[in-house]
Order: structure tokens, then C-alpha cells, then sequence
């Protein structure tokens, strides 16, 4: 059953962007784990998405953080 068919979001094969930059157990690049890239090509199609909704959530905590950020600016300036 294919991502579509499952009614998850289309997903590009990989969250990789070929800047790969590990530090620690985590890779600046992708923000995946070592052992989550590691574990990719073995992953079935819950794992990989358990992955993504990850990095949506933490992407989408970055970007209320820069929010919060810019307001907190505006406001003092």
C-alpha cells in the first residue's frame, strides 16, 4: 500500500539533502539520527513516517521559536 493509498502525506524518498554534517548522534543536515539513517533502507513505511512526523514537529518548533524571537525584537526595538 503506497503512502497515498495509506492517506499519508506524499514524502520525498528521503528527508536527506546531501549536506551531511554529523555531530554527536545527529546529522545537521537532515536532523535525523545516525541509527535513523542507518535504518532507513530498512524501514518499513510506519517507521519512516514516525521519522518524518519528527522532523515536522521539531520544524515546526524552530520556526515558532524564530517567530517568538521576531516578536520579542519588534517589541523591544
Amino acid at each position: 500500500m503506497s503512502a497515498r493509498e495509506a492517506g499519508l502525506p506524499t514524502r520525498p524518498e528521503s528527508p536527506c539533502i546531501k549536506v551531511c554534517r554529523p555531530v554527536g548522534d545527529l546529522c545537521l543536515g537532515c536532523h535525523r539520527t545516525l541509527d535513523e539513517i542507518a535504518r532507513w533502507s530498512r524501514m518499513d513505511a510506519a517507521q519512516r513516517e514516525a521519522v518524518w512526523q519528527r522532523l515536522d514537529a521539531q520544524a515546526r518548533r524552530a520556526a515558532d521559536a524564530e517567530e517568538a524571537e521576531r516578536q520579542a525584537e519588534a517589541q523591544r526595538g
